[in-house]
């Protein structure tokens, strides 16, 4: 008889399992529309210097030797310890394979038993399918999803339009997340196919109430284009790379960033919209000191206080560091204390196993329209359970929602006589009220005016939905380029928008507006009037016309004391450059007319 050949794929995979010997990495999945964390995917790395460390002939391997499921379960169990003793926030993503996931009816229990343990609640844990091998019994998928759900576990289907049949596979599981492939997320926006594929998936996980992940992002254009067809859960190196020891929170750049670009109405000058004496702005305004908990708090202790206060609605659970990482309603621990055996089973046990892990959650300086938004996008049963606010992470108080919309409710009486509706940035009256007083106290500017070249016909191939979504990317080219303790930017009207900077680099800012407007514009396009570099139309002769491609424009005075005496003045002065600007060829451009004396303006 022939000896077999040795196998080093097999000794290295029983090594493996042996001795451990694989570690845990973790990369966050971000929430772009709020500027933070939503959860970390778990991801397996085998020792770098052996033959397994590609996580693709690691799981091959452990199929061929059938170790596969025998593999995962230690996976599972070490994601599992070492995400508790990160004390990463959020939810915990867990890639299975079908070949593990068929088997979930008979390991659910062990599961959240061990969840149990360590003190995590199984609705902060997320299942993954990875579609890297066919499943053949799908009665037994149905029953081992039904089995997840039933202990509290959600369900994702990962690597969407990549694998065995996965859009049928997501009519049959129903998941409650969709992972897309990263193909049709990396260069998105430069590929009108991949944006229309997105925008569909987009479209029917809100028809089926799940939410989508874009897998793979790691350029901005691509966040930007994401972010305007409805995606508000993003993971990729743009934000961070897989890690053993991840951060607990995004980078204050990246949170910063996000949410000014998620709300870039926010930059309004408080001079341009005066409000009333005692007006409330901003969430550290609406928090209240109230009763909180810690995970040590028992089950038990939770049901008596909601019996002894029925005015309690909802009490925040803290860690060791004050830090806000649940929230109990009233409604809901009052409801499942009175189940059959509930007590006897849940009296000693920590009452994160009722508290809901994805709290709203504000930090004191959240002004009241990104309040009032999230506010929008809740389950209205939560309404009633308030929110936490917190000061640099940590708990500061609780706010009720009725105060939140009432506060709400009195700015939008008062901006709305004042902001454009499409873009909710300052309109006439505030750009007027803002120059004049700056004017008025002599202060060095540049006055900026700006509009969107090429915008009617662009308005009328594509439709005016489109033509708004160009004015929305114009507004965020502006605000994203301005310094919000420093400058002003306010919308006319239309495509026309203003820009008041007094920060010393303004020509540079300027520069970055017309780059982010180029870059951002081109998603907007077809390929066809890509590589043209336009379209034609009929012109009201019925003759053919050729229309370039939309760009931006702007024309600019320096202000310096004494030169315009009112706003009035200075935007008759500001015609001239404009229509230089207009005039000119290429990309998006400025022009600023240096017939007034320059001086530097102030530094920031």
């Amino acid at each position: 008889m022939r000896d077999h050949a040795p196998d080093p794929l097999a000794d290295a995979l029983h090594r493996l399992i042996d001795q451990r010997s694989f570690d845990i990495h973790y990369q966050p999945l971000v929430a772009i529309d709020r500027g933070e964390i939503y959860g970390f995917e778990a991801l397996t790395r085998a020792p770098a210097d052996g033959p397994l460390h590609s996580p693709l002939v690691l799981f091959e391997a452990a199929a061929r030797l059938g170790r596969l499921v025998e593999l995962e379960h230690l996976i599972i169990r070490r994601a599992l310890q070492r995400f508790k003793a990160l004390g990463l926030p959020g939810q915990l993503f867990l890639n299975v394979t079908a070949d593990t996931l068929l088997g979930a009816r008979e390991h659910v229990n062990l599961l959240a038993a061990e969840l149990g343990e360590l003190g995590l609640p199984t609705s902060r844990v997320v299942i993954e399918l990875t579609e890297t091998r066919p499943i053949e019994d799908l009665a037994r998928l149905d029953d081992a999803v039904q089995a997840l759900r039933e202990r509290g576990f959600r369900v994702a289907l990962d690597d969407l339009g990549e694998g065995f049949a996965s859009l049928r596979r997501w009519m049959e599981m129903r998941p409650d997340f969709v992972k897309i492939d990263r193909h049709f997320i990396d260069g998105i926006a430069q590929e009108p196919l991949k944006q229309q594929f997105v925008r569909s998936i987009v479209e029917m996980a809100a028809t089926s109430g799940c939410e989508v992940v874009a897998e793979g992002l790691e350029q901005e254009p691509d966040l930007a284009v994401l972010r305007r067809l409805g995606l508000t859960i993003c993971q990729g190196y743009l934000f961070a790379r897989p890690s053993a020891t991840p951060r607990t929170s995004l980078s204050a750049q990246w949170s910063g960033r996000l949410a000014a670009d998620a709300q870039p109405r926010l930059l309004q000058n408080d001079l341009a919209l005066p409000l009333n004496q005692g007006a409330i702005t901003s969430a550290a305004q609406l928090a209240r000191r109230g009763v909180t908990v810690t995970p040590e708090t028992h089950c038990r202790s939770i049901v008596d206080l909601f019996h002894r206060d029925d005015q309690l609605l909802a009490v925040p659970v803290l860690d060791p560091q004050q830090r806000p990482i649940g929230l109990l309603r009233s409604l809901h621990v009052l409801k499942r204390s009175t189940e059959r055996y509930f007590m006897d089973i849940f009296d000693k046990r920590s009452c994160v196993e009722l508290m809901d892990p994805h709290p709203l959650v504000f930090d004191v300086a959240t002004p009241l329209r990104a309040m009032s938004d999230a506010m929008a996008n809740l389950d209205e049963r939560l309404l009633t359970d308030g929110f936490v606010v917190t000061r640099d992470g940590a708990y500061y108080g609780s706010g009720r929602s009725s105060d939140l919309l009432k506060a709400v409710s009195d700015l939008q009486v008062h901006a709305a006589r004042y902001a454009n509706p499409l873009t909710l940035l300052p309109g006439n009256v505030p750009i007027d009220n803002h120059l004049d007083r700056l004017i008025e106290a002599g202060e060095t500017f540049a006055a900026v005016v700006w509009d969107i070249d090429h915008f009617k016909p662009f308005n009328d191939v594509y439709g005016y939905r489109i033509g708004d979504d160009i004015i929305r990317l114009a507004a965020r080219a502006l605000t994203q380029a301005a310094d919000p303790q420093l400058d002003f930017v306010g919308h006319v009207g239309g495509d026309d928008f203003v820009m008041v900077l007094g920060s010393a680099d303004w020509e540079d800012r300027l520069s970055r507006v017309c780059e982010a407007f180029d870059s951002g514009v081109r998603s907007f396009f077809s390929a066809e009037h890509l590589a043209a570099g336009g379209y034609v139309t009929l012109n009201r002769q019925n003759q053919p016309s050729f229309h370039p491609l939309p760009t931006i424009s702007a024309g600019a005075v320096v202000h310096l004391p004494g030169s315009f005496d009112s706003a009035r003045a200075l935007s008759a002065a500001l015609a001239e450059p404009k229509r230089v600007a207009n005039g000119r060829a290429g990309g998006s451009r400025f022009f600023v007319d240096r017939r007034t004396p320059q001086r530097t303006l102030r530094a920031a």
